[in-house]
């Protein structure tokens, strides 16, 4: 990611004791949360799909049952500066997904379930793991599938003295009152927004809602976390990272996400504009694929949208150089 400055248009930050409770109002916050952790997997209504499966028995959308699935763990070093730092981000990477689009560069763990089934006392167990390599935060990459064991796993972590900020990643297909479960739990949020068009994401995805949905998904995030705040070590412990990926040939989509973020968060929020579009290799085993997903982005359309933030005052910003195109920063995934 390279600095921004030298446009001379604006100053975009960077290229790339317990508490006590009144006793009734502690029983009805246990109440709920036992309800939540026990009993929405069985007729699963946790993404906006709300498949309805019983996950205890069987996979619902997702692929996958109620337990956690993790391929991978690790100190990673792809994220934006103020998550990676120095000493890497304490990465955990759970298999599956709810949105499925169809060009995901992670798809050989996102369209499967392949990896470790881990209850919700080992998912603490690795955060501590990645907390004592010296991880700058704990970061959650595709959890929202799993959000009952996952939520668990960052109770029991922080009762155990987990210290590090924790963030998640996510394709912003939420569910506000399943982003509810992290209230309090989590520092940091790291949203997709990833279509503006209906259409664009039905033929992507499969789903046409997904402006609205991640409008209120982000929303709640923010309520969360609030606006965000750099530590003296300048990494980021508290706020949202929204990240767009521009698309090849859907520059006018990308604009609309930029102007609709900028005028709502403004700089209480980071942008990260990605340029990093790859056609994968498994899109020419796909049937029905757009012809503009075999194609890579126009760098002069980059150019334009970087120059968009600009002009609309956004500062809080990243973005990529060439260098980030193709899949050399893809994790080597347990397949």
């Amino acid at each position: 990611m390279k600095n921004f400055n030298d446009r001379a248009k604006s100053s975009i930050f960077l290229v790339f004791p317990m508490s006590f409770y009144h006793v009734g109002a502690y029983f009805r916050t246990l109440a709920k949360k036992i309800h939540i952790y026990y009993s929405l997997p069985m007729k699963c209504t946790l993404c906006p799909r709300k498949c309805g499966a019983d996950r205890s028995s069987r996979p619902g959308f997702c692929k996958v049952g109620a337990d956690a699935v993790v391929n991978l763990y690790k100190l990673h070093f792809g994220e934006e500066p103020v998550i990676s730092g120095t000493k890497g981000s304490g990465t955990v990477f759970f298999s599956s997904c709810n949105l499925g689009c169809i060009f995901c560069q992670n798809r050989s763990i996102s369209a499967s379930g392949k990896g470790e089934v881990i209850s919700s006392e080992k998912l603490a167990d690795i955060y501590k793991e990645l907390e004592y390599k010296g991880a700058h935060n704990i970061n959650l990459v595709t959890p929202m599938h799993f959000a009952p064991s996952v939520a668990r796993s960052l109770e029991i972590a922080k009762a155990a003295g987990l210290k590090l900020p924790v963030a998640i990643n996510t394709g912003s297909y939420d569910s506000v009152e399943t982003l509810k479960m992290f209230d309090g739990l989590v520092d940091i949020y790291m949203p997709d927004f990833k279509f503006w068009s209906d259409k664009i994401s039905a033929e992507l995805t499969g789903v046409s809602d997904y402006r609205e949905v991640a409008s209120a998904a982000i929303d709640e995030m923010f309520r969360q976390t609030g606006r965000i705040v750099i530590g003296e070590d300048g990494m980021l412990k508290k706020g949202l990272i929204v990240r767009h990926l521009a698309m090849p040939t859907k520059l006018f989509d990308s604009k609309h996400i930029l102007e609709y973020l900028c005028g709502r968060y403004g700089n209480d929020i980071f942008i990260s504009l990605m340029s990093q579009y790859t056609p994968m290799p498994h899109l020419k085993d796909l049937k029905n694929v757009p012809p503009y997903l075999f194609k890579t982005l126009n760098p002069e359309h980059y150019d334009r949208l970087n120059d968009l933030l600009c002009d609309l005052g956004q500062e809080n910003a990243f973005v990529q150089d060439d260098s980030s195109i193709g899949d050399e920063m893809i994790p080597d995934f347990k397949i």
